[in-house]
This record gives C-alpha cells, structure tokens and sequence, in this order.
C-alpha cells in the first residue's frame, strides 16, 4: 500500500488538538447534580450508559482519523498484468474469394451443419479472432487494411474498439458469383480473385509509419501468393525495416489453409449458382489444386522486419496460433500499478460519524 497524498496527514494535528480537548474536558471537574449523601450517590452506581457516556466522542475522533486517511489516497498495488499498453497495430486482412474455403474435416462440417450454421470458413474464422483482439486490446489502436487483387484501408488506427467491430461485422466476402457486368452478386466488400499482398504491406506501413507508440506491428492475415498489385512483398519489407528505424515496424505474417482437409462452396453446374442441400445447407467440395502458397514468402518478410511467421493449415490451428502470438509477443510484464482504496477509509468514517452523532444526540445526550 502507499499514499498518494501523504501530506494530507498534516490534519492529523489539528485532529490531535480536537482530541485532547476532549479529554482535558473529560478530565477536569465535570457538571453535576446534587445528591443528598454519599450512600444515595454509592447505592446509585454506575450504568451501562453511564460507562458509555464518552461513546460518541470516540466514534467522533475514529471517524476523524479514518477522514484523514482517506484523504491521502491510499493506494494497494494491483498485479493484474497490463498487456500491451501503449502499442499500435495494423491488420491486413485477405479478402480474396480463396478465403471462403473451410479447413477442417468432413464430419466437422456436418456437425456445424447439423447444429443449424455453416461451417467457419477462412475469413469467418479470421473475423472471429480479430474481433476478440480488437475487444481486448483496451489501451492500444488498432487499423485495418483489407485486400484482395488491390489493397484499401477500411479504417486508420483507431482506439474506438466499438466502430472497429462494427466494420468488421459489416465486412462481406466475395462468394465468387458474378452478375452480367462482372460485379458479385452478393455486394461484397471487395472482388477479386488474386492477391496483393505487397501492396497491402505498404498500406499498412503508411498507416502505422508517423506513430510514436513503443510498439509498432502488421498482422498479415492471407492463404495466397503474391500474384497482384505493384509492389514487391519483399521490397517493401526491407523498405518497412529499414524506414522504421529505431522503433521498429515488426510484420507478423500468417499462412492460413492449405492443409490436407480443405473444401470449398460447391456451384450449381446448370444455374451456376451457389448449390444447396435438400436442408438448405451450402454443398462443399473437396479442393484438389489449391492456389500455390508461398510459406517461405511469408517467413521472409516476417524474419526481415522482426517480427515472426505462422503457419496455419486449419482453422484450429488458426486460433491456436494467434492466441500464442499475443500470449508471447503482445503481452507486457506485470507492472507496478496500483489501484485507489480511499472508499474503505471514507466510508468507515461516515459510518461512525453519523453514528456518533447520532448517539450523541439520542441515548448519550449530556445535560447539562
């Protein structure tokens, strides 16, 4: 415990001088009644309100001293850990059409099916754990870059986590169907079937490139190579590591999908639409070619800027690894923080006030 006014201890000397007041007029000759004789005064005796005549001025004193102390702001200390107070992150999210693909087992599929939701597919999986480190993520701003065969910023480095959930919440995949004009049908968010993922890194850094924070991260999010854009994912992380200078940019790369169990939307081969079972569940099929991945690519750019690659071929693996990368990287020391307790103090001493006074003024009133 410390004090966080400890001069506020000085009005301990008034309250000192209070209290030896009262006892001097305890001690010298108090007022009296005449009793006809000794024997009438001794057969009298003394009571129990008679030994409790000076309770409301203890309660008094007490409740001036506990004032006192509430007033110099104790403090207890608080060995909550702080986690990554201070720092700044930028997310680039792939949103080409590869990442509606699901990764995990058949009988998995059946089971969320069978429980009445689709199955997380790889963006619903990556919304999923972004939402949950936006919401925990109380002193730190946080921004978002989306991408597919271009790279947009959704939204700048905000610490409002409420509208950053919003947009994610509002964010639509491209489900790979297309009107007459080229358009999707389903009013996605972005098109496109490729990946730009150098330009989604220099997006990112321009964001994050002017913060003063103590910690700077990218978390590239993606299931593809880099096959769009004009920027070179490997020049712009040498331009990220050597622009960032002292306080480091560090890019935090992961491989979603590819694993053995991987199944995408299956398509209607007459309508060519999305196709549906009898249930009016989504059909899934197997991928046979999945798109080349380039994990050596993604360790690369994250051994470049300090940071560290992931590789996630399912959707368990996924959560599992992103839960490893704040436990081990975005986690601080525990620090010396400490939280206010004056309430305690300043409560006891309204208590006891209020009771001294009122005692004082009902069963221990003093006549004269």
């Amino acid at each position: 415990m410390r004090f966080e006014s400890p001069w506020m201890f000085l009005l301990l000397v008034p309250v000192a001088g209070m209290v030896a007041f009262g006892l001097y007029s305890l001690l010298r000759k108090p007022a009296h009644l005449d009793i006809p004789t000794v024997r009438h005064a001794t057969a009298a005796g003394s009571g129990f309100r008679g030994r409790m005549a000076h309770l409301p001025a203890v309660l008094t004193g007490i409740a001036a001293v506990l004032a006192v102390v509430a007033l110099a702001r104790p403090q207890v200390q608080d060995h909550e850990e702080l986690v990554g107070e201070g720092a700044d992150f930028v997310i680039a999210l792939d949103m080409s059409a590869s990442m509606n693909a699901v990764d995990m087992p058949a009988e998995d599929i059946l089971s969320n099916q069978a429980a009445g939701h689709e199955p997380p597919n790889r963006f619903e999986s990556a919304r999923q754990i972004l939402k949950k480190f936006i919401s925990s993520r109380d002193m730190d701003r946080v921004g978002l870059v989306i991408f597919a065969s271009k790279a947009y910023v959704k939204f700048p480095l905000t610490l409002d986590r409420d509208a950053m959930t919003r947009i994610l919440d509002g964010l639509v995949l491209d489900d790979r169907m297309r009107s007459q004009d080229g358009n999707c049908v389903n009013g996605c968010t972005i098109t496109g079937e490729q990946t730009a993922i150098g330009d989604a890194l220099a997006r990112a850094f321009k964001r994050i490139e002017d913060s003063k924070t103590k910690s700077r991260n990218i978390i590239l999010i993606t299931d593809g190579d880099n096959n769009a854009g004009m920027a070179a994912p490997t020049e712009i992380a040498d331009f990220i590591a050597r622009e960032s200078g002292a306080n480091p940019v560090r890019v935090f790369t992961f491989l979603v999908g590819g694993g053995k169990d991987t199944w995408m939307p299956a398509f209607n081969g007459f309508s060519g639409d999305l196709l549906k079972a009898g249930n009016g569940m989504q059909v899934y099929e197997p991928v046979k070619d999945q798109a080349p991945v380039k994990p050596d690519l993604l360790r690369e750019i994250a051994e470049k800027t300090g940071g560290r690659f992931f590789a996630a071929p399912s959707e368990s693996d996924f959560r599992k690894e992103f839960s490893d990368l704040e436990k081990t990287e975005f986690s601080a020391p525990a620090l010396q923080a400490f939280r206010e307790a004056y309430a305690w103090p300043l409560a006891a001493a309204l208590v006891l006030y209020v009771a001294g006074l009122a005692l004082g003024t009902t069963i221990w009133r003093r006549w004269p």
